[in-house]
């Protein structure tokens, strides 16, 4: 069957599936659909139950495309316990939450609307480096929950200036990050930047669970 079948048997289940998402998964090896002499993708049942294996665990478990590659090679090769045993880490947080914010032009005024805050409040948030606008001045929808959050948090008595170390731990977060981006999105793959954003995103939810759990077990042992 054409990728077109193999999109339209899947959309209703995975509404998100695009012909470069499976070109992606292609070039990383996951799946291996035959050609047709004239280069057209064919695939089988085969292939679209592997394919459909490969949309689950990545959705359900938020599994890392490394993770599935061994999984589906244990299968392979008929080692079917290699799949128990592999490696995976489950993040609190979605790592779809890691996505790019809806590209939105928001003032000062806007944000501030938004966050039911005052703008004075915005403009403190900005001093601290919590919020930083575009070069044009404007906001994301990202920022408004920046400002609802911080707000939330100063009703326990914390400043904006204190709020500053979470935005420093953010920073130094996202370096780790990048340092494993950076490479891929420079490579000369043609789905570098898709592979680089997703790989963000599994990362970013990994970290900020890690941070959540190192947090709660920071607390429990100033009980003891």
């Amino acid at each position: 069957m054409s990728i077109g079948v193999v999109l339209k048997q899947l959309r209703a289940e995975f509404p998100d599936i695009t012909v470069s998402k499976i070109r992606f998964l292609e070039s990383e090896g996951l799946i291996s659909p035959q050609r047709t002499s004239s280069g057209y993708r064919r695939f089988t049942e085969a292939d679209v139950e592997r394919l459909r294996y490969i949309l689950v665990t990545q959705r359900d478990n938020y599994t890392p495309l490394k993770v599935i590659r061994e999984q589906l090679e244990a299968m392979d090769s008929g080692q079917v316990t290699a799949i128990v045993s592999a490696a995976s880490a489950d993040p609190l947080i979605s790592p779809e939450s890691f996505r790019a914010p809806v590209a939105v032009r928001l003032t000062d005024t806007d944000v501030a609307e938004r966050a039911q805050v005052s703008v004075e409040f915005v403009s403190d948030l900005v001093r601290a480096g919590l919020l930083t606008p575009d070069h044009s001045g404007f906001f994301t929808a990202d920022d408004v929950r920046v400002a609802q959050t911080s707000a939330a948090l100063t009703e326990f008595g914390f400043d904006t200036r204190q709020l500053k170390v979470l935005k420093t731990t953010a920073l130094r977060q996202a370096g780790l990050i990048q340092q494993v981006t950076s490479p891929v999105a420079h490579s000369k793959k043609d789905t570098a930047q898709q592979q680089a954003e997703e790989l963000n995103q599994q990362m970013s939810a990994m970290m900020v669970s890690l941070h959540a759990t190192l947090l709660k077990n920071a607390l429990r042992e100033d009980k003891n």
